[in-house]
């Protein structure tokens, strides 16, 4: 019966219970789990002296029993067990025996045992979990190990502890075995994932050098052919790199001078592989092969177009550093620059209606190419233009800062860099590309002065020099100097027939006094006050500061000797 019940006595030899053929746990047991539950089945049924035993798998579902393992003369198959047979229950419970024997006690509910081949019913069942028996919360699944005899018999009390002790033992083994086979599976899946690294690391290294061996022709060599030839021989295809516009920078083949598919549109023997930089899109890889590129030639595809949006970077600044030289270049030297030249600088970004100003520098004993290099970067920071002419740097620099704050600031860092002082001039802060000539020349006398005055080595603006440059250019620069101190009282006597250019020169001749002024002029006083105040709204408030007024009178000299020359 289920549980703990005394079972019934057993035959005169119940005190010696027959010793188990081989322990269990033997090194020659076989270690999988099949193997082992045809060992514990075969070696329970030896203990018994049974004829048939079989491990199975008690579920609660039923509960049901799904038969393991089998060992008897009668292997073909389990004894078919009624579904919801006594024994399921009772294991589950915990309970270590069952005994049926149609002979000694009541049916068996759900009805009688039967043998595989239907030879008749089995009148004794012993049924015991593998395992601890006690101790533990019961189990939705559980293993029992099933004694069959088709004789009526009991289960000695020896017998019943020997059964006992083996089922604990066979627990263990299982409990092992399958310890054991997890471990195998846990060691088999880091044997794999460990191949697996190992392979992607070697995939990563060959990847990492393909990379570094693409930037070193990018970077260092800058040689797109050279770029090119080593992406056929990489990928086993023909390569050209373009531009944005559709240009074929290089090609790897002569045969793939042919015009490419579109970009985006691949069909399977050509692939389009965009070069971006950031955001944008500076050209395209396009590619003609014979089969599908692998999984590790796709990767490395695109590596070589993240290294080619580098030659490709360094062609569009070069070429825009080309077009920029070059139209300051034509700026400088044109009087009256067509619109072609305004058109130009617009597309580069150079707004020359808005204030700009124009730096001359002279590193004497410096490279071109370094001083080419460092004006770029100087102007790049503004938006501004750069251009080497007549072995001087020129700059034209947008924006409304002070014309001495930067000429100072760039007589200083290229000192710094050219390892040498370097002397800068610039000119007044002006607008309108008409104008770039002239200010261009402006700064270019102040530069001369400096030299000329041995102030080489700083930085000064045109204002900070005062009306000295202009003198020194002779006839232009005296004509701009007049036009620059009394261009409003000028144009006021011209196109009113006024005299307050003769006002003014008798006013400084009479040591600045209005009533002697009057009398130079021989007029009234309160004549010459009226067009002194008319001078003051015309050429602003300071015009009688000390240095204002010198290039005043300076400039009246001057405008007077030309005048009567």
């Amino acid at each position: 019966m289920p549980g703990d019940a005394p079972l019934p006595a057993g035959s005169a030899d119940d005190a010696a219970p027959k010793a188990v053929a081989e322990p269990v746990d033997d090194p020659a047991v076989p270690h999988d789990e099949s193997g082992l539950l045809r060992d514990i089945a075969r070696q329970g049924r030896r203990l018994l002296d049974a004829p048939a035993a079989f491990v199975a798998v008690v579920s609660e579902d039923g509960p049901t029993i799904t038969v393991r393992a089998v060992d008897g003369p009668d292997e073909g198959g389990p004894p078919a067990l009624p579904g919801h047979h006594p024994s399921g229950a009772a294991l589950l419970d915990g309970s270590p025996l069952w005994c049926g024997d149609a002979e000694a006690g009541p049916p068996l509910d759900g009805g009688p045992v039967s043998g595989p081949d239907d030879d008749g019913p089995l009148h004794a069942v012993v049924a015991v979990r593998l395992g601890h028996l006690r101790g533990y919360a019961p189990r939705r699944t559980v293993a029992a190990l099933y004694l069959a005899d088709r004789r009526p018999r009991t289960v000695t009390a020896a017998e019943r502890v020997q059964l006992t002790s083996f089922a604990r033992l066979a627990g263990a083994a299982m409990e092992k075995t399958q310890l054991l086979d997890v471990a195998i599976a846990r060691l088999y899946g880091l044997e794999q994932q460990s191949a697996r690294t190992a392979a992607d690391l070697d995939r990563l290294r060959t990847l990492r050098s393909a990379h570094y061996g693409f930037i070193d022709l990018a970077v260092a060599r800058g040689d797109a052919r050279a770029f090119v030839v080593e992406a056929d021989r990489r990928l086993g295809a023909s390569v050209r790199l373009c531009t944005d516009d559709g240009l074929v920078v290089a090609a790897s083949r002569p045969a793939a001078g042919v015009a490419g598919p579109e970009a985006g549109a691949p069909d399977g023997r050509r692939l389009v592989v965009p070069v971006l930089a950031g955001d944008r899109r500076m050209g395209d890889l396009l590619l003609e092969m014979d089969s599908p590129l692998a999984d590790p030639d796709g990767q490395l595809l695109l590596l070589i177009a993240q290294a080619a949006a580098v030659i490709l970077r360094q062609l569009d600044d070069s070429r825009e550093s080309q077009a920029r030289r070059a139209l300051l270049n034509e700026l400088i030297t044109t009087p009256q620059p067509p619109g072609t030249l305004v058109e130009r600088a617009r597309r580069l970004g150079v707004r020359l209606d808005r204030p700009y100003v124009v730096v001359v520098l002279r590193p004497d004993g410096v490279s071109p190419h370094w001083a080419s290099m460092w004006s770029a970067a100087f102007a790049a920071r503004g938006d501004g233009l750069s251009a080497l002419h007549d072995d001087d740097i020129v700059l034209l620099l947008p924006g409304e800062a002070d014309p001495a704050e930067i000429a100072r600031t760039a007589a200083e860092e290229s000192g710094a860099l050219f390892g040498r002082p370097v002397t800068a001039a610039a000119s007044d802060s002006g607008s309108g590309p008409e104008r770039v000539a002239v200010r261009y020349r402006q700064a270019l006398r102040c530069l001369d002065v400096m030299i000329m005055m041995e102030l080489a080595g700083r930085g000064v603006s045109v204002r900070e020099l005062g009306f000295l440059p202009m003198l020194l250019a002779g006839r232009e620069g005296i004509d701009q100097f007049i036009d620059a101190t009394l261009q409003p009282v000028l144009d006021y006597d011209r196109h009113r027939d006024g005299d307050l250019a003769r006002t003014l020169d008798a006013y400084f001749e009479a040591g600045r006094s209005p009533t002697n002024a009057a009398e130079l002029l021989h007029m009234h006083p309160n004549t010459v006050t009226r067009r002194l105040d008319r001078v003051k709204r015309l050429l602003g408030p300071t015009w009688q500061l000390p240095s204002r007024a010198l290039e005043i009178q300076l400039a009246l000299h001057l405008h007077r000797l030309l005048t009567e020359l």
